[in-house]
């Protein structure tokens, strides 16, 4: 037994500095810069066309010149909003990391979000352009468009960087990494560019190969700042099980930080510029993978059962994915590497919001732990 002492911040403070906000301020917030996004994206319309006809996808397009205003509007909009949010005591534990990690993540997620909406409404566009073909758009009607479609990525933007949590950063670098290579697919100039590997799609000089790298420096970015978020989890629920708490959950940090730089460098180095290091990249991150794996079944006690038998199935399914191209020879790379990115983004998905609930069932626990208790002789006192 112990005289009584506030319980420790990480504990009593999980879940509602974890647990996102549907507050009226943040609803404000993005409202207003909904708003004000739409009216500088319509006015900025106007002035573009300058009385112009566009269609509605394509090059120079309304869908285009949308997409470009609401990548401006939104990383802001979610990088201001992510730091109110933080100054306000949403995230505290984030104040502990260096400030230079604080700020490259931000960083990180800021670009994931312009780069999401400006996929998102490219994409938009060009599905309407072909239900609708041969339409061109006047500047008031696209001014209109325009503005809608900015508002609503602005306020979508601003919404999320007030809720960050391990489960939304995760979705956003799926999200970047499934949708980024879609129109990097579709756009190819070179339509058999699955005979070969995803890779192949990097190497390519216009705007495929661009969007394809980018999409893969952009995702490697953002799961090294999801890094972070995980080990927080990790640790506060290892704390009810080991000593070790923070040495463990700095462990995963680490693994997960280097799957993501091994992603980046495989985007900043295009199969067509260094092979050796580009395979290297790809080969590390797999690599990382079952070690990583291999350290959440054995260093993280109490961890979900359904987890640690995915993980294992993943591990599994991989090797066979291997096998099937190399020595079966039932498809090509491109048919491995389709089917083990969906297994290791599918794990990651799980992974994460496994730990977000580990760490949920341990916070309680641990506060009840540490609440007063009252003594015969009028002390208060803790277990």
């Amino acid at each position: 037994m112990s005289r009584w002492r506030p319980s420790p911040a990480r504990w009593t403070h999980h879940a509602a500095s974890e647990t996102p906000r549907f507050s009226p301020t943040v609803e404000a917030r993005a409202t207003r810069w909904a708003l004000g996004s739409a009216l500088v994206a319509a006015a900025t319309t106007v002035l573009v066309m300058g009385g112009a006809r566009m269609p509605l996808g394509g090059g120079e397009s309304v869908g285009s010149l949308a997409a470009l205003l609401a990548a401006i509007a939104a990383g802001p909009a979610f990088a201001v909003s992510f730091a109110l949010e933080r100054r306000r005591g949403y995230l505290a534990w984030r104040n502990s990391l260096p400030r230079a990690k604080r700020v490259t993540d931000l960083i990180a997620l800021s670009a994931a979000m312009m780069m999401l909406a400006a996929l998102v409404v490219v994409a938009v566009a060009e599905l309407f352009q072909l239900g609708f073909r041969g339409l061109t758009i006047d500047p008031f009607g696209a001014a209109a468009l325009v503005a809608a479609a900015v508002g609503t990525m602005t306020y979508v933007a601003s919404a999320s960087g007030a809720r960050v949590t391990s489960t939304g950063v995760a979705s956003l670098a799926t999200l970047v990494l499934f949708i980024g290579t879609l129109a990097s697919m579709v756009s190819a100039s070179q339509g058999d560019w699955w005979r070969f590997h995803f890779s192949e799609l990097g190497n390519e000089s216009g705007y495929a190969g661009y969007q394809f790298n980018l999409s893969l420096i952009t995702t490697g970015a953002v799961i090294t700042a999801l890094a972070n978020f995980v080990a927080h989890d990790l640790e506060v629920g290892l704390r009810a099980h080991v000593d070790t708490a923070q040495r463990r959950a700095r462990l995963f940090a680490w693994l997960l930080a280097v799957i993501g730089l091994c992603l980046m460098v495989a985007g900043f180095v295009p199969d067509a510029v260094a092979f050796p290091v580009h395979v290297g990249a790809a080969s590390g991150m797999v690599v990382v993978f079952g070690v990583l794996v291999g350290c959440l079944l054995t260093l993280v006690p109490g961890i979900g059962r359904d987890i640690a038998v995915f993980s294992v199935l993943v591990v599994a399914g991989i090797v066979v994915a291997v096998a099937l191209w190399v020595p079966i020879d039932y498809y090509n790379l491109t048919g491995s590497e389709f089917i083990i990115a969906g297994l290791l983004f599918a794990w990651l998905m799980l992974f994460v919001r496994q730990a977000r609930a580990y760490a949920d069932a341990a916070a309680p626990a641990a506060a009840l732990a540490a609440a007063p208790v009252a003594q015969p002789d009028g002390t208060v006192a803790t277990v």
